[in-house]
């Protein structure tokens, strides 16, 4: 059985990374829409991720919240990059 963190689990099939990254996307979402103008912790996105979509690479939920970031989708600033706290600015 081949899981995320196999290193050719999504070489071969870039649809599924596409599924998996839009799944760990919804869920980011649903995280940012729910602590709107909170403070949060690396761990606890990862946490919330994790719930809903299973195991994830460890970086994962951090890189696709850059992304959507990246793309207007969420907006959050850096409040204390060493202990990975973050905060989801309202829109």
């Amino acid at each position: 059985m081949r899981t995320l963190f196999d290193d050719d689990a999504h070489d071969d099939d870039p649809g599924e990374r596409a599924r998996v990254e839009s799944r760990i996307g919804a869920a980011i979402m649903d995280f940012c829409q729910r602590h709107n103008g909170q403070r949060f912790y690396a761990d606890e996105l990862r946490r919330f991720v994790r719930e809903r979509v299973g195991e994830v690479a460890p970086d994962s939920p951090g890189r696709i919240l850059r992304d959507l970031k990246r793309h207007g989708r969420v907006n959050y600033r850096v409040v204390n990059r060493r202990r990975s706290l973050y905060e989801i600015l309202k829109p």
